[in-house]
């Protein structure tokens, strides 16, 4: 193989890890609306209507080895609220985080949870 092809290959396989890297980790931001969903192991109140049961998730089989348990929890929390705020809701009762190993180390957390919508107080006298 000449030299130049053996780099241009060499350059294809860097891109390609640093690809798989980069999609391969779910490190969710929470969004705007996501910030306004409550999130709790409690029950919300009874006037509050079930949307969905939906599963957050956070890191990945590339690079969640390198994020904190700590911080992988958050990513799924964050994506859990992100997906309730965009089908409209503004509560989540969620269950206990699961971590999940890849290669003997921890690489992903799950949260899941029931969505609800609930009527907006009114602080009116």
């Amino acid at each position: 193989m000449p030299p130049r092809r053996k780099v241009t290959r060499l350059v294809g396989l860097f891109v390609f890890l640093i690809i798989a890297l980069c999609t391969g980790c779910n490190t969710p931001d929470l969004t705007a609306e996501g910030a306004k969903v409550t999130v709790s192991p409690d029950a919300p109140r009874p006037e509050c209507e079930e949307v969905k049961y939906i599963v957050g998730r956070g890191g990945g089989t590339f690079g969640g080895e390198y994020i904190t348990n700590e911080d992988l929890i958050e990513y799924a929390m964050n994506d859990l609220r992100n997906q309730a705020a965009e089908m409209g809701a503004n509560y989540v009762r969620h269950d206990p985080p699961t971590l999940g190993e890849g290669s003997g180390t921890t690489t992903t957390a799950t949260v899941s949870g029931m969505a609800f919508k609930c009527p907006i107080a009114t602080d009116t006298p």
